[in-house]
């Protein structure tokens, strides 16, 4: 199975992540931040990246990039609890630097699964604003 980089500094919602899709199969990594995710990525190749966008230390934008300067085709799926909707939402910002697919927290694990599956399958791959 495709493995999957989860990164989320709270605990908990990390575990909500990554469990489900090591239940079905997924060789799931977690990292609790931008460093250690960045460490863990260059160690082993994941097919998709999930990645919190407020975390404590500001790294998920900064993660964003510096995932898709090493492999520009990697899909990554940004989340976040970040109500707004607008253009300077954290979910937003997450898309213009190249994250692929969003989810607003909380998510259902049947969309998280669903996103996992589009990302893999490659369906997501319409035309996106070429990273920031």
């Amino acid at each position: 199975m495709p493995a999957v980089l989860v990164v989320d500094d709270n605990e908990l919602a990390r575990n909500l992540i990554a469990m489900p899709l090591a239940e079905v199969g997924f060789n799931v990594d977690t990292a609790s931040g931008g460093n250690e995710a960045l460490a863990k990525f260059k160690v082993r190749r994941h097919e998709v990246v999930i990645t919190d966008i407020l975390m404590a230390d500001g790294e998920g934008i900064g993660l964003i990039r510096a995932l898709l300067a090493d492999d520009p085709d990697l899909p990554i799926l940004a989340v976040s609890a970040d109500p707004r909707t607008n253009e300077t939402s954290s979910l937003s910002m997450a898309v213009k630097v190249g994250a692929r697919q969003t989810l607003t927290k909380p998510f259902s694990v049947l969309d998280l699964l669903a996103v996992v599956g589009t990302l893999l399958s490659g369906e997501d791959e319409t035309p996106r604003p070429q990273p920031a």
